[in-house]
């Protein structure tokens, strides 16, 4: 009877140890490559972005895949900045056209963290977690108030007649999409009319509606990080200068 307790006792102590080798140290100071590997798959939404391809990619940061050769049949995603002091990582899915991924995090005042992660392939999808005590869940109540944008936060309009205004609001509220820049340095998240690949119509669609070059003047976002809420601030231009 003491042999069969002490086997199970050995067993059930096995299973915890390998249960906790699978999660994070909740005592552990967490950095931006435990964030990356604790994402969940859906994420990235990418075939390379599993977790056993990104504990890979951590073993080859900054090393581009090799995809001259014939008939290349292997990944074109690696690893371009990872930046543990600063909390930010970058990792290109398709880096012949420039698609990637940025992941950062804010440090809350409650010893949590928000993280952020962006798809960005000339326009971008965000998406929030908040990392507490050794789990990472999905999470929106943060989010920068981005569905509340206007025409006004992207371009000035005081030199458009009333068509031109019409016109330049449909299309802003149809047709424009938007890119966002995760902070590397600082806190604050940029969002700013964005592109879509290898669409000409897009690319062309102020011309063909009958606006010139000239009258399209950029304006841009920056949503500050301030005391833990996100207060938004309209520039002139089409980007902030990095």
């Amino acid at each position: 009877m003491k042999r069969i307790l002490c086997i199970v006792c050995f067993l059930f102590v096995v299973g915890m140890v390998a249960q906790n080798n699978n999660q994070p140290n909740a005592t552990k100071k967490i950095g931006i490559k435990d964030i990356f590997l604790m994402l969940p798959d859906s994420a990235f939404d990418h075939q390379d972005f599993t977790l056993k391809n990104r504990k890979k990619m951590l073993k080859t940061i900054g090393q581009r895949p090799n995809t001259d050769v014939e008939n290349y049949q292997g990944t074109y995603a690696y690893i371009d900045v990872c930046d543990p002091k600063n909390g930010y990582l970058s990792a290109f899915y398709y880096f012949l056209e420039g698609y990637k991924f940025e992941i950062c995090y804010w440090n809350l005042k409650d010893g949590r963290k928000l993280v952020g992660v962006n798809k960005d392939e000339g326009n971008g999808a965000l998406k929030f977690y908040l990392y507490d005590n050794g789990n990472l869940k999905e999470d929106s109540s943060y989010e920068p108030p981005t569905y509340g944008v206007q025409l006004s936060d992207f371009f000035e309009t005081s030199h458009l007649n009333a068509k031109e205004k019409a016109i330049l609001q449909d299309l802003f509220k149809n047709r424009v999409v938007f890119q966002y820049v995760l902070p590397r340095k600082g806190t604050s998240i940029e969002m700013r009319v964005g592109s879509i690949p290898f669409d000409m119509e897009y690319e062309a669609m102020f011309d063909e509606a009958g606006l010139e070059d000239a009258k399209i003047k950029y304006k841009h976002l920056i949503f500050k990080w301030v005391n833990e809420k996100w207060v938004k601030e309209v520039r002139k231009g089409y980007k902030t200068v990095e």
